[in-house]
């Protein structure tokens, strides 16, 4: 609903990288070796710079330190070998703080797993892993990153990233999606990407605080009830603690009813059922309480409408927003107004990010 949330496009600044891709880059050692003021001197006489040692090397974080034997592969202490960079449940600081890492923007980072995953690095659908990247984007994000491993890790490097080639993003270790995640947003070249979604992630410098949130939450196993932590395991998982709000806020529930409704008021069948189902996941978890505040919204609900539309359609938003049923009824109601069926939506949306 509303204007576009995921189109998933290059940035320029990204086309121009991967169509000079070969293109040498400056290390990250020695821009970390530089950043400490190592061997640097206030005397007026003529110094003599010494060239990094191994002490110092070893002192570097560890994604920025040069291979020990790049080939043949020696990975040492790689960052994609520790046990935080394998882990593919919960709420970590970023695995990769390479050349695109900005720790100002690690709470925006942080928003958008929640928002997206619910820190599932796993969660494999139509989108895939903790950032939701699209079906085809694996290849491309290799080519992107493969520079930067290159001038760290040289060939020993590029051989682990290259393993990553025809697999899904959401089998990638922690590290390798943490890499693409900072790599694809390129300083904020790539923001748009991450633009839309549940709730809004401001994505301006140290703007973001307070994430994970209890105030936001997904339904995923990862997060039980409201402000759940990161615990697992659950069999309705995300349902609110308070018995009688789980009763109706359930997504099984809302999908229920959506399920009976559409079949009774429009005769759509199971594949449009489908595409509904498959749509509204993307817009909302299928959680009615949602509400996106992006300064082009805001959207509200199941299926993520304006608060215009609502109102058109005999409702306030206070009462839609109480009510997963009037939140079904408003919402097909414009699937139908706008696009005739949910199938026919869904293809829009599947082309845009929105519908």
């Amino acid at each position: 609903m509303g204007v576009p949330k995921r189109t998933w496009t290059w940035p320029v600044a990204v086309s121009a990288t991967l169509a000079m891709s070969a293109a040498p880059l400056a290390t990250a050692a020695l821009a970390a070796a530089d950043a400490t003021g190592a061997a640097t001197s206030l005397s007026a006489s003529p110094t003599v710079v010494a060239a990094p040692t191994a002490k110092r090397d070893a002192d570097l974080p560890t994604n920025q330190r040069q291979p020990k034997v790049p080939n043949p592969p020696d990975l040492g202490d790689a960052p994609w070998t520790t046990d935080a960079a394998k882990d593919m449940k919960g709420y970590r600081l970023s695995t990769y703080t390479g050349k695109y890492y900005d720790k100002r923007l690690e709470q925006y980072r942080l928003c958008v797993v929640q928002r997206e995953s619910g820190g599932n690095y796993d969660l494999n659908s139509y989108y895939q892993g903790a950032y939701q990247f699209g079906p085809f984007w694996a290849d491309p994000i290799i080519s992107r990153l493969k520079p930067e491993i290159s001038a760290v890790y040289g060939n020993a490097g590029v051989a682990q990233l290259s393993k990553l080639a025809g697999t899904r993003i959401s089998s990638w270790p922690r590290f390798w999606q943490d890499a693409a995640f900072w790599t694809i947003f390129d300083n904020g070249a790539g923001y748009a990407n991450w633009s839309g979604g549940n709730w809004y992630c401001d994505h301006r410098p140290n703007r973001e605080s307070g994430w994970p949130s209890a105030n936001h939450w997904n339904y995923t196993p990862l997060e039980r009830s409201k402000g759940g932590g990161s615990s697992s395991g659950s069999t309705d998982a995300g349902a609110p603690t308070n018995t009688a709000r789980a009763a109706t806020g359930t997504p099984a529930n809302s999908k229920k009813i959506a399920r009976t409704y559409i079949a009774k008021k429009y005769g759509w069948d199971r594949a449009e059922f489908t595409a509904l189902k498959n749509m509204w996941w993307r817009e909302s978890n299928w959680r009615y309480d949602v509400v996106n505040n992006h300064p082009n919204g805001p959207w509200y609900g199941l299926a993520q409408v304006t608060g215009g539309f609502i109102n058109d359609q005999g409702y306030t938003v206070k009462k839609y927003m109480a009510s997963p049923r009037v939140q079904v009824k408003v919402g097909t109601a414009y699937i139908k107004q706008r696009y005739g069926s949910p199938t026919t939506a869904w293809s829009f949306w599947q082309s845009n990010g929105w519908y």
